[in-house]
């Protein structure tokens, strides 16, 4: 339930998203903006798309981060009035998706979003994936 709250603010948040430098596609439809964190450094991103396995794009160079398994994600909801909903979503993984170099990240991953009624939403969690030309 708690991912389909998570593409709602997606697709709301997209109109709200300013444009950045780099290849990100920061105008996209469904694009919003995600901070992540990897052993090899952190790296404000975008994520577009409503898939649950998106990669997310660097806003200032090139990088894309694949991702290949998630883990638990917490995401909290703010309404108007200020009454909180918060809940966890288990993890999930894509398969036995491997890159070709073989080498797996374990990042982190958070954003906030904000709406123009006044709410808000907030979500982490941790994520596996890979870099390619890494």
């Amino acid at each position: 339930m708690f991912k389909l709250m998570l593409l709602a603010a997606a697709a709301a948040c997209s109109a709200i998203v300013a444009s950045g430098a780099g290849a990100a596609p920061t105008n996209a439809p469904n694009a919003f903006p995600v901070t992540i964190v990897c052993p090899s450094g952190t790296f404000d991103a975008v994520v577009n798309g409503n898939g649950e396995f998106t990669a997310a794009h660097a806003v200032d160079s090139n990088r894309v981060l694949i991702p290949i398994a998630f883990g638990t994600f917490t995401g909290t909801f703010t309404d108007p009035d200020g009454v909180v909903s918060t809940e966890t979503d288990p993890p999930v993984a894509k398969g036995k998706a491997r890159p070709g170099n073989g080498r797996i990240e374990d990042c982190t991953y958070s954003f906030e979003l904000s709406f123009p009624d006044g709410s808000s939403f907030a979500g982490s969690g941790s994520v596996t994936g890979f870099i390619p030309g890494k």
